[in-house]
């Protein structure tokens, strides 16, 4: 977003504790900081163009990238100063509130950016696939039981905050997980055969019943018939990933997190509750390798 220059004294005034410091940190301990709460790579080379000092590189972060981001790292931030120095946030209380209004206040245009680099450390991307193969030779019911499980833990690998199925009144979800701060609720299939328009029905009833906004991923093993999709329509409440945009995208490296924004964009532009791995990943994008 764009800062102007009173907003870079108030950050200064705020966060910098001496010049090219942010508060009480290091850097190491900066980047486990913006990796566990914010989940963004604070010392990716985007974020070095004015040199490689704390304080610089979280102001050209937050030049980069759009409000929201913007908000939500100056609010870690303060969270950590109220914590670790409640005498220093105290005194800086007003210059902080003064800050947060300007930066809320900015117009659309002013507040555009760019999405942050998130971290992805430690996924084994091999052994993820690996466990999808194995599920294969499972019978039906424990495999039914371990595709939820690591589902959960895909999940948990990319930071999506996954809840394990729960039960209302005579209705199962799966599972609930966050993306982007918004909540969908999860339901998960595998079956021997492609789901049927009946079953997208049934989840889209569920969803019927909680809050207008929510929204729901349908994930199938075999994916979805043809004339299932075409029988449940467009311009419904759920996005739908078949064990094949699974499989493709964790081969490729792609995070799910960007799978599944892929797959919300497409159904935005389109309607369409379901776009296959290979329609939103050609290889203009840069993907290694085939994808059949």
């Amino acid at each position: 977003m764009k800062l102007k220059m009173q907003d870079l004294r108030l950050f200064n005034l705020v966060f910098e504790s001496d010049p090219g410091y942010i508060l009480d940190f290091s850097n190491r301990t900066l980047s486990v900081f913006f990796d566990e709460e914010l989940n963004i790579d604070i010392d990716d080379e985007l974020y070095l163009e004015e040199e490689a000092s704390k304080a610089k590189r979280v102001r050209c972060l937050l030049k980069k990238v759009d409000r929201e981001t913007a908000l939500r790292v100056l609010n870690a931030l303060w969270q950590h100063k109220t914590e670790c120095m409640p005498d220093q946030a105290e005194q800086s209380r007003n210059d902080w509130q003064a800050l947060i209004s300007r930066l809320e206040n900015t117009d659309a245009d002013t507040a555009r950016g760019d999405k942050p680099v998130q971290v992805w450390h430690g996924i084994d991307w091999s052994s993820l696939v690996a466990e999808m193969n194995a599920m294969k030779a499972l019978a039906p019911h424990p495999r039914g039981f371990r595709f939820e499980s690591w589902l959960a833990g895909l999940f948990s690998a990319f930071k999506l905050a996954p809840r394990s199925s729960f039960r209302n009144t005579g209705e199962q979800i799966d599972g609930s997980f966050r993306l982007n701060d918004e909540f969908y609720l999860m339901e998960a299939k595998w079956h021997q055969n492609r789901t049927p328009a009946a079953d997208l029905h049934v989840f889209e009833g569920k969803l019927s019943t909680k809050a207008t906004w929510t929204r729901g991923v349908f994930i199938s093993w075999m994916g979805f018939t043809p004339e299932g999709l075409t029988a449940f329509g467009k311009g419904k409440r759920v996005i739908c990933v078949s064990g094949y945009d699974l499989y493709h995208s964790l081969s490729h490296g792609i995070a799910l997190p960007d799978l599944l924004e892929a797959k919300l964009r497409h159904a935005a532009e389109t309607g369409e509750p379901y776009a296959e791995f290979d329609k939103l990943y050609t290889l203009k994008d840069k993907i290694p390798g085939t994808l059949k």
